[in-house]
């Protein structure tokens, strides 16, 4: 590594010889660089090729599936990747999109998937009361969220860095303040912040990048949007917990309801279950396009009927309506597209919204001897018997 150092520098010092000699063509120093330079490659090439060799030979567990990963993962050309020609299925006939108007709008009908229809009970359903708030946004929480932005965040359409609103936070905060508590309290929203921009990027790994399932969508918000959003779903995570709005045996998005704590819950059921000489089934559910197949009706429904306070219901049903989206990918920026449903993909609030509408899951189970357990878009049904058939 030295020795690369070193024939780095003098390749440096030997470039800026010979650009001060670039009148004389037939100057010594044009060959002398050129030569280090070449040397320089070749030795380059050599260490990388080495150092890859030592670390194959001396890798752990980990490293095994991370050389896996990228021995296994598809050539491409890094940055300067491109959408191919998309094929894709209209009824029983396959076609192709071409161009990047058609392939925004095949990618579009795969992100953005029709509205599902809500229960048809919602309208004439009786809420029970709401639970007690009197929690407003204060300063010292747009504060606390400000200093929690990642500074170098790609920002959304307003075009304004996570950086500028960090550093500038004295100066700000004051301003910031009278407008988010009148969108709360008001149910009240800027509509250029419920804009956002789609980057369309590859799924790793696949076999195929002509399809449209191989490639996700990433949110860029407006960051003054995900500010507020961020103090609304710490306020609807602590109204949660303190009145317990939620079934127990939902994890994840909630302080102390973690992955680890989900997977003992299902092995300890299951080890009573055999201790009491019974056998249990387990049903493994996973939504499929979760996120983006979001009813806002349903939605405000859940949150209304687990008592969450109706201010916060209305400004999610506010949050949710007229929403605006372009895709961008290749250099090509989509039209402009509506949005009638989802919640917002890198959204601050997905988590602990989507914990509400997929709530019901968990009161399926009404035996002793069934029960459910939920993580976010996972799910998995449990029932134990003395028997197969029987607990079938």
């Amino acid at each position: 590594m030295k020795e690369l150092t070193q024939l780095h520098w003098l390749v440096n010092k030997l470039g800026r010889q010979s650009y001060d000699k670039r009148r004389d063509k037939g100057h010594n120093i044009h060959k002398k660089h050129d030569m280090a330079a070449k040397n320089y490659r070749r030795i380059l090439e050599q260490t990388k090729w080495q150092h890859w060799r030592d670390w194959l030979e001396k890798g752990e567990d980990l490293d095994i599936w991370t050389a896996h990963r990228l021995t296994t993962q598809a050539w491409g050309d890094g940055s300067k990747t491109r959408i191919p020609m998309l094929v894709y299925k209209v009824g029983e006939v396959e076609t192709s999109a071409n161009s990047n108007s058609d392939k925004g709008h095949v990618l579009a009908k795969v992100f953005f998937p029709d509205k599902p229809p809500a229960d048809g009970n919602i309208e004439n359903y009786t809420y029970p009361d709401q639970c007690e708030s009197k929690g407003s946004i204060t300063s010292d929480q747009i504060n606390a969220q400000l200093k929690k932005l990642k500074l170098y965040n790609a920002p959304g359409p307003d075009g304004i860095p996570n950086i500028v609103l960090t550093k500038n936070a004295n100066l700000i905060v004051d301003r910031m303040l009278p407008i988010y508590k009148a969108m709360l309290e008001r149910s009240m929203t800027y509509k250029p912040w419920k804009e956002f921009v789609m980057v369309v990027l590859r799924k790793p790994g696949k076999l195929r990048y002509d399809m449209p399932k191989a490639y996700r969508p990433i949110a860029l918000l407006n960051t003054m949007w995900k500010v507020i959003t961020a103090i609304i779903a710490n306020h609807i995570s602590y109204i949660t917990k303190k009145h317990q709005l939620l079934p127990a045996n939902h994890f994840s998005g909630r302080p102390g309801h973690t992955t680890t704590d989900a997977m003992h819950l299902l092995t300890n059921k299951i080890k009573a279950a055999w201790r009491a000489g019974k056998v249990t089934l387990v049903l493994f559910l996973n939504i499929e396009g979760a996120f983006p197949n979001v009813n806002p009706e349903k939605l405000v429904h859940n949150l209304r009927k687990q008592r969450v306070p109706s201010k916060y219901a209305k400004f999610v049903q506010v949050m949710l309506r007229e929403q605006i989206t372009t895709l961008r990918f290749d250099g090509y920026v989509s039209d402009h597209i509506p949005i009638d449903n989802r919640i917002g993909q890198g959204d601050l609030l997905l988590m602990v919204l989507y914990q509400f509408y997929n709530a019901d899951l968990l009161d399926i189970p009404r035996h002793v001897e069934e029960d459910a357990v939920a993580y976010v878009d996972d799910t998995f049904m449990l029932a134990s018997g003395k028997d197969f058939p029987s607990t079938h």
